[in-house]
């Protein structure tokens, strides 16, 4: 426990205090988080729920100042394969678990959730870390393959690219004075966390608005005192300007595919260089071997077994960036219950498919493993969330802050559409299940998708979300449909409003499940040190906190 004694971060009683605040509040805005868009108006949700004007809530937005975002990274260049939000992710997570693994002496890392191997890979190439990326989805796993495929054949494209970055970044060091004061703090990305004197690794700040502190993150006093033996190993890089990262110059010997030594040499060889020669290319393909990144195809729960997955499966650290769902509490909980897993970091996304232990009556369902809740805290609350509370978690303040992230028009054709479902076809109400109840239910493949873009008018588009619904819309004439959408085009503002304030409460569900995932790992009796780490911009990537939990090394 010593070596994690100098990181600070809330007490276990702290952060009930804490969770104790979000949930006196979150049951008095319930009725206000916990209603759909869809059924804004077929509820009458504003007039129900909400005692003032929606003027009077618009204009308390618009007054808001917009804050500033503005978040310089020097990031790797992707081209296809990775768009920049990946980019943003991968760079900064990368630079965070190689830290830990190094903390650790670690070599071993384990992807939960890997999805197509962007981090996977980027660990593997760039850190010499043996990765396995398991994802449930074959497509995926397949995809990740493919992916490694690429890499390996187009790496003239980067070298070339490279080239032109260099030039590009000569002309952009001239402008860099006429950033505004006020811009958050630069973070290098190609900066080797793992090569930081002692006590100089730091949490990147990311944000001008929520900073992380430098001592909730210094990792580790003597980390490098650990890891120096290891320096040899490490990889290296030039970070001065007039030598651009490129991805694939960080790729070790052996990594891509080079051309025959026929093409690169026109004399004959003798005995001595052909011997030498074999020599290198022996040592190259092992040096390949030692930081390979495996793409797995399995469905893990909290009880799967990793020896089942992994044969050699040695001391480790697991990560997860955006683990969807159930994946991201059972990432802990394997976390928890492996002695061979010394580290997790796990950034969790999709809340709304977050299975629940209770039910609205606080009645406990019938299954052996819940994502909500994982602490006992919350367990002997018997608190429940509700899945459109869920949704509303998923939704990006800040980037609705910057005029991003909120389809209004589209919000406001299926809340119209649903008025004449009802009124028109019967249907009364959506359902989740597999199997519905009544032929007045809407299926769960039975939803809109993206007919909103790929519709030329509202009726149109009532039209077309008619027929997938496997409804006959030959029972609605258009002068019908275009009379639904001008009742309702008067109450557009009350939606808007309503949108607005679901928005504003989303960080307030999302902590209240993070805080619980922190309240279970402090519960646990194993570990040095846990907390909540801001990783990204939530710009680029809305899902920015991260779970971070260590063991004592």
């Amino acid at each position: 426990m010593e070596m994690f004694a100098h990181l600070t971060a809330p007490n276990s009683e702290k952060i009930r205090e804490s969770m104790e605040s979000l949930l006196q509040f979150l049951q008095m805005t319930a009725q206000i988080s916990g209603a759909h868009t869809v059924d804004f108006y077929t509820k009458d949700v504003w007039k129900n729920h909400v005692a003032v004007s929606p003027e009077s809530v618009l204009e308390i937005f618009s007054q808001q100042q917009k804050p500033c975002y503005e978040f310089r990274v020097k990031e790797i260049k992707t081209d296809q394969f990775m768009n920049d939000k990946k980019s943003h992710e991968v760079g900064i997570m990368s630079q965070f678990v190689v830290a830990l693994a190094n903390v650790y002496g670690i070599k071993q890392v384990i992807d939960l959730g890997a999805g197509k191997g962007y981090l996977s890979s980027y660990l593997s190439m760039r850190y010499d870390l043996k990765v396995y990326g398991i994802d449930s989805s074959h497509t995926n796993t397949d995809g990740a393959n493919e992916r490694n495929r690429k890499l390996k054949k187009y790496w003239k494209v980067y070298k070339t690219d490279a080239r032109t970055t260099s030039k590009a970044k000569k002309s952009d060091q001239k402008t860099e004075g006429l950033l505004p004061k006020n811009s958050c703090q630069d973070v290098n990305a190609d900066q080797d966390i793992s090569r930081q004197r002692e006590g100089d690794i730091r949490c990147p700040r990311l944000s001008n608005l929520e900073p992380c502190r430098d001592d909730d993150l210094s990792l580790l006093s003597d980390s490098s005192k650990r890891t120096s033996n290891k320096e040899s190993n490490k990889a290296t890089f030039d970070n001065s300007s007039d030598s651009p990262f490129s991805f694939l110059d960080i790729l070790p010997s052996g990594a891509v595919e080079m051309p025959s030594m026929s093409q690169c040499v026109s004399r004959v060889l003798s005995e001595q260089e052909k011997e030498q020669r074999k020599i290198e290319n022996i040592k190259a393909k092992k040096l390949t071997e030692s930081h390979v990144y495996s793409p797995l195809t399995s469905y893990v729960t909290a009880d799967t077994e990793l020896h089942d997955i992994i044969t050699d499966l040695e001391e480790s650290m697991m990560v997860g960036l955006h683990t969807c769902g159930d994946l991201a509490p059972n990432t802990l909980r394997i976390f928890t219950s492996k002695p061979e897993i010394r580290a997790v970091c796990s950034v969790g996304c999709c809340y709304h498919f977050l299975s629940e232990q209770f039910d609205e009556a606080g009645k406990e369902q019938k299954t052996e493993s819940w994502g909500f809740p994982m602490s006992q805290y919350l367990k002997e609350r018997r608190w429940y969330i509700g899945r459109n509370a869920r949704m509303s978690a998923c939704l990006a303040l800040e980037r609705v802050a910057v005029g991003q992230g909120l389809p209004t028009d589209s919000l406001f054709y299926r809340a119209v559409l649903q008025v004449i479902c009802k009124e028109v076809y019967g249907i009364t109400q959506r359902s989740y299940s597999l199997v519905p109840q009544s032929k007045n239910i809407l299926k769960i493949d039975q939803r809109v998708g993206k007919i909103f873009s790929k519709s030329s008018s509202f009726t149109d588009y009532v039209r077309k979300s008619l027929k997938k619904f496997g409804q006959d819309d030959s029972k609605i004439s258009d002068h019908e449909i275009v009379g639904y959408y001008q009742k309702y085009e008067t109450r557009r503002n009350e939606l808007e409003a309503f949108n607005r304030l679901k928005v504003f409460l989303a960080p307030c569900i999302e902590a209240l499940i993070l805080l619980d995932r922190l309240c279970y790992l402090r519960e646990q009796e194993n570990l040095a040190w846990s907390g909540l780490v801001k990783m990204f911009d939530p710009v680029k990537s809305p899902r920015c906190y991260a779970v971070v939990s260590l063991k004592q090394p």
